[in-house]
């Protein structure tokens, strides 16, 4: 099985630079997609917004599935444990992972997830949802606290996305946007739930974006960034453990295997 761990994309090309020939590669099929809502309240602009740009982005690297299917929760348990087992390609879409987490847990889908041996993509809270630890720490007055919860734990390895900064030393103090990571918080968390990374999807002043993406092929774990996407490493301290920057822009992204 494949799955793809992402902070966030290029919302002009989503899937360019080498990540749509990857799945032309990796797939079995096109016969069906399955999109999982982050957040039940954003079904209709995942319909209406969301679902037709992917579906571009795909026809863009040359995808096109056969049957486009959204989990909702109006759904029975059997027809959406069906989707899940018929489909060629599952993304996990960006929201609120507790919300995502309960809507499967209600539809009695999280072990046909654990189970799905095709191409599996998390993004933003599907990624958190794909991880061994959902990770919070307090960042905003949305999330003023600690909230650590187990996700579907896919491959041993937790992500924690947006934490996007253009240093090379992680600071004690990163805002971002409207969310502000103490350095402490992030080590306490890896202290007592062990190790985790932290991805990097930053829209830069020049229109371009920093990606990074963690790459699960049947246990082997591959790191992707592109442009100067940064993947952070927390243990005892913040670590950078891939970052490939460049003088020129890149076009494509740069790979690197770990063990």
């Amino acid at each position: 099985m494949v799955r793809y761990y992402c902070s966030g994309f290029d919302i002009n090309n989503a899937f360019g630079h080498g990540l749509g020939d990857m799945f032309k590669a990796e797939l079995r099929d096109t016969k069906s997609i399955v999109y999982i809502p982050g957040n039940p309240e954003k079904i209709e602009k995942a319909k209406k917004l969301y679902i037709p740009a992917f579906t571009d982005h795909f026809k863009n690297v040359g995808i096109e599935f056969e049957e486009v299917n959204l989990i909702t929760p109006d759904l029975t348990s059997d027809e959406a444990k069906k989707m899940i087992a018929n489909a060629s390609f599952i993304m996990l879409m960006g929201g609120e992972p507790f919300k995502q987490k309960e809507m499967c847990e209600q539809l009695g889908i999280l072990e046909e997830l654990k189970r799905f041996n095709g191409i599996m993509l998390g993004f933003s809270a599907g990624a958190m949802l794909m991880s061994k630890y959902i990770i919070i720490t307090p960042c905003s007055e949305e999330y003023p606290d600690f909230h650590i919860d187990q996700g579907l734990n896919l491959d041993e390895l937790s992500i924690y996305p947006h934490n996007n900064t253009s240093e090379e030393i992680y600071p004690d103090k990163l805002i971002s946007g409207e969310e502000v990571y103490l350095k402490q918080d992030l080590i306490k968390v890896a202290r007592e739930y062990g190790k985790f990374y932290l991805l990097q999807d930053y829209y830069r002043e020049d229109e371009l974006f920093d990606i990074s993406i963690i790459k699960s092929i049947n246990g082997s774990i591959e790191l992707y960034t592109e442009n100067a996407g940064k993947i952070w490493e927390v243990t005892d301290d913040v670590n950078l453990i891939y970052h490939n920057p460049s003088k020129n822009n890149q076009a494509n992204l740069k790979k690197k295997t770990i063990d």
